[in-house]
């Protein structure tokens, strides 16, 4: 009998509320939980595969915005006390440690099953085997029951009934100087949910005097249900309206793709939906049955989510100079009369760029007509102003 009602997610973000993350960042922690929760135990057949419901998922926002603490509230509070211990991995990990993790989980003939937790993304991925690193979970998202590898010494693995989860967080800063266009639209980072955020829902300065009993009640049924759910093995199925309403989506997906940095992400919003429509299924019941309201959360969830993704990488563009593009276009937007001086623009960018960047970014939306440049006299001197173009 299950203790969260309406769902474990809901109440998960309830219990969490009277803190500072913004709720997208409680919510998708909570769906990384229980997708590392389920390991292989649950899946949806995909004609020749099976489709398992584990994520990478990466919180992104500015410097302080609690980012980590989201994280660490699904991870210490309810996903350690679950979880194996040899299959939570923390921080910094390496190709060269995952190898011989993996080895070793061959060798003893246990799955290869793990979620990898890193409060930062460069911590992840500024290694100097990031290339390696990179190729080896990109292979490994689909959770293949057999897979080898050959490494650079010689060393052969086979490993077995793989699945990863991975949660970590990032600053949209780092993604602009650690990341470019092609991991972004590309395989790896292609496979991540971002979770993008850059104002906060509530600002509470001591949180400690709201844990009062029924948020800890909360917290305890939280997690007496994630251990029922941590025991459930089983196939998931899809009902038949919510069959005919993915077809219809399916056949249209592709007027979703609007940005061509986020390619990747929309290449596999399909498998995607699907992997978020079983999360939510187990979050509701232990019925495993995927139906239309099912799907229909799973949808308005990823359109949350997009609205804002795109703003995480504003500054991942192959030019450089113009990755304060869409900054610069933000601040004439926001300007009054959409209308902002050259002067305003250096003035408040002055430890980013300087007047010939700026001439570069001003003549690129020009050309594409998305502003105009015009000159006004204030007393005696005559200023160049930027304005949006109707």
């Amino acid at each position: 009998m299950r203790k969260c009602s309406p769902n474990w997610v809901d109440t998960y973000v309830d219990h969490t509320r009277h803190t500072n993350p913004p709720t997208a960042y409680h919510t998708w922690t909570a769906l990384s939980v229980l997708a590392s929760t389920l390991q292989r135990n649950l899946y949806l057949p995909r004609g020749f595969y099976k489709l398992f419901p584990n994520l990478y998922i990466c919180l992104i926002g500015p410097t302080g915005f609690a980012k980590t603490t989201a994280a660490d509230i699904g991870i210490n509070r309810f996903l350690e006390p679950v979880l194996p211990m040899d299959q939570l991995i923390r921080g910094k990990a390496t190709s060269w440690f995952l190898y011989d993790w993996f080895g070793k989980r061959t060798a003893s003939k246990a799955p290869c099953v793990c979620t990898i937790y890193s409060g930062e993304m460069k911590n992840l991925l500024g290694d100097l085997n990031k290339t390696e690193l990179v190729t080896l979970l990109t292979d490994l998202y689909t959770s293949p029951d057999k897979t080898a590898y050959h490494t650079k010494t010689g060393t052969n693995f086979q490993l077995h009934n793989v699945a990863i989860n991975m949660l970590t967080c990032s600053t949209p800063e780092w993604l602009t100087t650690g990341t470019t266009t092609d991991e972004i639209s590309g395989g790896f980072t292609g496979r991540f949910v971002y979770v993008f955020a850059d104002t906060g829902d509530s600002s509470i300065a001591f949180p400690e005097d709201y844990l009062t009993p029924d948020v800890l009640a909360l917290g305890t049924d939280l997690l007496d249900d994630l251990k029922h759910i941590a025991t459930l093995k089983g196939v998931f199925i899809i009902t038949d309206q919510a069959k005919a309403e993915y077809i219809v989506w399916y056949s249209n997906r592709k007027q979703e793709w609007n940005d061509e940095r986020l390619i990747g992400y929309y290449a596999r919003k399909g498998d995607l939906v699907l992997k978020l429509s079983m999360l939510l299924s187990i979050s509701r019941d232990s019925t495993l049955v995927i139906d239309e309201c099912i799907l229909t959360l799973a949808w308005t969830l990823l359109k949350q989510l997009e609205k804002s993704m795109a703003g995480a990488f504003v500054g991942v563009v192959d030019d450089p100079v113009l990755r304060y593009k869409d900054l610069v276009l933000g601040q004439i937007s926001r300007a009054p009369g959409h209308s902002a001086a050259r002067s305003e623009i250096l003035k408040k960018n002055w430890n980013r760029f300087d007047g010939l960047v700026l001439d570069r970014i001003v003549t690129n939306l020009i050309e594409t007509r998305t502003i105009r440049s015009e000159s006004i006299t204030i007393g005696k001197e005559t200023e160049v102003c930027y304005k949006l173009r109707d």
